[in-house]
């Protein structure tokens, strides 16, 4: 699979996983895009955990929420994460 193929795929399961910690309060497309950094969407600190429990559990991956938490702040930072640690859609 592409990487722009992957990326696309990896951004559609971060829009539903950032839609479900929200309680539906984002819709993919609606109220942000992947460029859109997540407090400027109105994301509370709960479903920001939500979204990396999420990620931790689907993926597999360690989120180091002093580090690496603090740079994951939109869906395609968090794209980028993924594929550092080698995650495929």
């Amino acid at each position: 699979m592409s990487v722009d193929v992957e990326r696309d795929a990896l951004r559609q399961e971060l829009f539903a996983m950032v839609s479900r910690s929200t309680g539906g309060a984002l819709e993919s497309g609606e109220s942000f895009g992947v460029a859109t950094e997540f407090p400027d969407t109105g994301m509370t600190s709960i479903s920001y955990l939500e979204l990396i429990d999420g990620l931790e559990t689907k993926y597999g991956v360690v989120v180091d929420l002093e580090s690496d938490g603090l740079r994951l702040t939109s869906i395609d930072k968090v794209v980028d994460f993924l594929l550092e640690q080698g995650v495929a859609a």
